[in-house]
């Protein structure tokens, strides 16, 4: 278990503390690296993202500095370990129904990275609402059917 306290910064909008490097360095790796953490003594899994040089951040999301009770320019203490089990993330159960409608769509679900079809899973399994969905969808189906940017296209 590492354990160091850092205060947040910010790159663009993103909330992040900067991990020392004999931290980096003992994971010997240079790329992401997923992590169980604890924030100001609240648990999550995050991802140590490289920064070059064999540095990495480590990106506190709203959820995280919240529970933590930091924000940007707040000091925060880190602990963290490795832990190599894969993450996964559900299908979306309404995306594999609408994408079942679609030989497109489905085909080109089929042919994201992995990393890609994580994210959108991720985003549509955290909705809260049901005009959410059924907007999101929409905007899913769009992109893969060639028909919008799935970043950029409004319903």
């Amino acid at each position: 278990m590492h354990r160091f306290t850092q205060t947040i910064s910010i790159a663009g909008i993103n909330p992040y503390v900067t991990v020392p490097m004999k931290i980096s360095k003992s994971f010997g790796k240079k790329g992401f690296i997923p992590i169980k953490m604890k924030a100001n003594g609240h648990p999550f899994l995050a991802n140590l993202v490289p920064v070059g040089a064999g540095r990495h951040r480590l990106y506190l999301h709203g959820v995280m500095r919240k529970k933590a009770k930091a924000q940007a320019g707040d000091r925060i203490t880190i602990e963290l370990v490795h832990d190599p089990r894969p993450r996964v993330e559900p299908l979306f159960k309404p995306l594999g129904k609408v994408l079942k409608t679609s030989v497109l769509a489905l085909r080109n679900w089929k042919n994201l990275n992995p990393s890609r079809r994580k994210e959108v899973n991720r985003y549509l399994n955290r909705l809260k609402s049901d005009e959410a969905v059924k907007r999101n969808l929409v905007r899913v189906m769009k992109y893969l059917e060639g028909r919008g940017d799935w970043f950029k296209s409004k319903v």
